[in-house]
């Protein structure tokens, strides 16, 4: 009697493999956007918390904190330390002293724990330090975060703006959180005339000390020529804040800075706002609202959404 092993031929495993592989191929895009999805969305948690903590800050103070406190009397430290302790884990700052300048003892070793509240999910290697040599020891050394205050708006952003869009001379172009000075010795809710939904609070600068002009990345190297740093890299340091709009590069032998200013163009201190989600930058505002903003947005636009008392109407 003869008998038969069944089985599969060769053509028919290659036509399984063929179709599993074009299964693979039109599920992993679908994979990716939904794990963006999920870390844009962690995103916006981290920074709603954040938000929310400035403004329980100001319920308790009548103020926001300053993005740069006055140097003047005492430590010189930013917005961080001040409204840390409003979050749910207050040991995440226990023990800062702001006397104290932000890189020195005790403070160097609490601006040197990676705090995830502050880092961006899809910035690639988020447990970054910021080691910038001093003339004079110790170094600033702190770990990084991916989110800022914008300080305001440079009036260099007429450089880059049509002529039907320059902003005028005696606009106040102050942000919500801008740096001591002899015209802004603290910040106020009641400073943000143009409305707090409309006024931006927070933004991300992703991926610093690193250098990131579009999607190619350029290590950071404090030495050397050119010297490469974004600047404003660890979230304890008084460079966190800027006022967006130019084109400067920390190194003037590394710039200008290539492109239009714009969101996601290069996340370099003082230019714009830097991420690494798709089309976009996520957003705190000041009243307490978080949503994302289209990189493609038009930068007057923008502008006016980091100004505080610029008086101008920004549509929905």
């Amino acid at each position: 009697m003869n008998s038969r092993r069944a089985g599969f031929s060769l053509v028919e495993v290659l036509v399984v493999i063929a179709i599993i592989s074009v299964l693979v191929a039109l599920l992993l895009p679908a994979i990716q956007s939904a794990r963006e999805a999920a870390r844009q969305a962690q995103c916006q948690n981290n920074m709603k918390q954040i938000g929310l903590t400035f403004l329980n800050f100001h319920d308790a103070r009548q103020q926001f904190p300053l993005a740069f406190t006055n140097p003047n009397t005492g430590g010189q430290n930013n917005w961080a330390p001040f409204v840390f302790p409003y979050l749910e884990e207050q040991n995440l700052i226990a023990g800062y002293d702001l006397k104290v300048d932000w890189w020195r003892p005790p403070n160097a070793a609490i601006a040197a724990k990676q705090l995830s509240i502050v880092q961006c999910p899809s910035t690639p290697e988020p447990n970054r330090v910021q080691n910038k040599p001093e003339s004079k020891p110790p170094n600033k050394v702190g770990a990084c975060g991916d989110y800022f205050v914008p300080a305001g708006v440079h009036r260099d952003i007429n450089l880059t703006l049509n002529p039907d869009e320059q902003i005028s001379p005696t606009t106040d172009l102050r942000g919500v959180i801008c740096w001591y000075g002899p015209l802004n010795a603290r910040n106020r809710l009641v400073d943000v005339t143009d409305g707090a939904s409309k006024t931006i609070l927070l933004g991300e600068c992703g991926g610093r000390e690193d250098v990131w002009r579009g999607n190619v990345k350029f290590p950071v190297a404090y030495t050397g020529t050119p010297r490469v740093r974004a600047r404003g890299g660890a979230w304890a340091t008084t460079d966190n804040a800027y006022e967006i709009g130019q084109t400067k590069a920390w190194d003037a032998a590394f710039g200008p800075i290539p492109g239009q200013v714009a969101i996601n163009n290069s996340n370099e201190w003082g230019h714009c706002f830097y991420s690494f989600h798709a089309a976009g930058a996520n957003f705190a505002f000041a009243d307490g609202s978080v949503r994302m903003l289209d990189e493609e947005m038009n930068l007057r636009a923008l502008a006016d959404m980091v100004t505080r008392a610029g008086g101008e109407i920004i549509g929905n």
